[in-house]
């Protein structure tokens, strides 16, 4: 899909603005990374109204105000039988604001990872830690380890409190209201989320290494082996929910 997540957005807020139901779909060129240029080819998938084509010119104009000029085409649906309807459910790609958010969150996500990766291969040689070497880090192992703590907690807060809600909202959407053990064993039970006590233990060890202090060597030590110890779980939560729930990205 050769849109940014700007149009995307401009085009499903402006399409929700002036039609309120109904679903919007790009196709041709632009639904296609093989290609270049194209128009913006939209489809149209709403309640047949006597104005739907006022509606239309107000949908385009307003968008303009919006993306700026360009060329955009509108095709409603009407008859599955046309050849031209026929031809776009071959390729069209629906624009919805929750898959786009959700592929926004999996790139913040993808970010951290990347990070932290860097991070703990070149910290995992010192690894465990004894409260003498932490008492003698070097500033560059020092910036490391900052480096990897910071990434962990940026994962975890971009997939608990962003990725697990917009999933889970699409099979409870009263999902506010659980406590927050009975919000993961809902996440469990829908297989979004393969362990509630790996998620726990994530949240223990991060919360252990918050409340340690510099002068306590020993306990700090001990609270960074702990959470270096858990790259792979969180690495592999995240891996799990972008195997089963990525879809294609819009370009930046």
């Amino acid at each position: 899909m050769r849109l940014s997540f700007f149009e995307v957005e401009s085009i499903v807020m402006t399409f929700k603005e002036v039609f309120g139901q109904g679903k919007i779909y790009l196709f041709g060129s632009r639904a296609d990374d093989t290609q270049k240029g194209g128009d913006i080819d939209l489809f149209l998938d709403v309640p047949y109204s006597e104005d739907i084509y006022s509606k239309k010119t107000v949908f385009l104009i307003k968008l303009e105000e919006k993306i700026g000029e360009q060329k955009v085409d509108v095709v409603f649906q009407r008859d599955d039988t046309r050849l031209i309807e026929q031809e776009i459910h071959k390729h069209k790609v629906e624009l919805n604001m929750d898959q786009i958010k959700l592929q926004k969150y999996f790139q913040e996500c993808e970010k951290h990872l990347q990070r932290m990766k860097k991070a703990y291969d070149v910290t995992k040689e010192i690894l465990p830690l004894s409260h003498h070497q932490y008492s003698n880090l070097t500033d560059e192992e020092v910036k490391n380890i900052d480096q990897f703590l910071f990434r962990f907690s940026k994962l975890q807060d971009t997939i608990g409190d962003k990725i697990f809600k917009l999933i889970l909202q699409n099979y409870n959407p009263d999902f506010q209201k659980l406590s927050f053990l009975d919000f993961l064993h809902e996440l469990e039970k829908r297989e979004i989320l393969t362990s509630a006590e790996d998620w726990i233990l994530l949240r223990k060890v991060r919360n252990n290494i918050a409340h340690q202090y510099d002068d306590e060597p020993e306990a700090m030590s001990q609270a960074i082996n702990d959470i270096f110890a858990q790259f792979d779980t969180l690495k592999h939560i995240f891996e799990n929910l972008k195997n089963n729930y990525k879809v294609e990205m819009p370009h930046e």
